[in-house]
C-alpha cells in the first residue's frame, strides 16, 4: 500500500539553530502519528512542512493525495468581529449537510448570531474544529487540537478521529495531552 505521507530525513533549522533533524516516517491509510516534544521543539513546524506551508531545510517529503488537506492549527483562525454564522460561511461549511448536527453536539446551535469575540476560548475552539468534523479529506493534520476543550468535547474529538481512521483516513497530530487514539508516536 502506497503511503499517503512519506517523510525521509527531514530537517529544519532557524538561522544556525537546528530545530530537528533526521525525521523519517511513512503513514498509510488508517494510521495515525502522534508528534510529541517540548515547547519549541519543532512540532508545529513539522506539521506545516507536511502541509506544504513551510519548506524543510533538508530531506524529502511526498504527500500522495488528490484531496485537499484538512489542517487545524493551534490558533483558531476565526474572525473575532464576525458572528458564528458569518465565520461558518467564511469556512465554507455553513451549508454542509451535517452542520446542524455538530452545532447541536457542541451546544452552539442557538448562538449563531453571537460574535466570536463573545465566546469562551473553548467555544471558539469548537467552532474552529467544525472544519475537521465536516472535512472531505483523507489527510487530517491537527496541531494541539485539545487545547481549550472540556473533557466531553475531547471525548467527541477522539471518537471522531478513531472513526476517521477506521474509514481509511490518515491522522497526523501534535498534543501534550495523551489521547486515546491508536497511533504510533514520534518524539522530536
Amino acid at each position: 500500500m502506497q503511503p499517503i505521507i512519506r517523510a525521509h530525513n527531514l530537517s529544519y533549522k532557524i538561522n544556525d539553530k537546528k530545530l530537528f533533524q533526521g525525521i523519517t516516517f511513512d503513514l498509510v491509510k488508517g494510521k495515525a502519528l502522534h508528534i510529541k516534544g517540548e515547547n519549541g521543539s519543532g512540532k508545529t513546524t513539522l506539521l506545516k512542512i507536511v502541509c506544504g506551508l513551510t519548506k524543510p531545510t533538508k530531506g524529502d517529503l511526498t504527500t500522495n493525495t488528490n484531496k485537499e488537506i484538512c489542517f487545524i492549527g493551534h490558533k483558531n483562525a476565526l474572525k473575532q468581529y464576525l458572528s458564528i454564522e458569518d465565520n461558518l460561511t467564511l469556512m465554507n461549511v455553513g451549508n454542509h449537510q451535517d452542520i446542524q448536527k455538530y452545532l447541536s453536539i457542541f451546544n452552539l446551535d442557538k448562538s449563531l448570531d453571537v460574535n466570536i469575540a463573545n465566546l469562551s476560548f473553548g467555544q471558539q475552539k469548537k467552532i474552529a474544529l467544525l472544519r475537521l468534523f465536516l472535512n472531505n479529506s483523507d489527510l487530517l493534520i491537527l496541531d494541539e487540537p485539545c487545547v481549550g476543550l472540556d473533557m466531553n468535547a475531547q471525548k467527541i474529538l477522539v471518537e471522531f478521529l478513531n472513526e476517521e481512521l477506521l474509514n481509511g483516513k490518515v491522522v497526523l497530530f501534535s498534543s501534550h495531552i495523551s489521547l486515546d487514539i491508536v497511533s504510533d508516536s514520534l518524539s522530536i
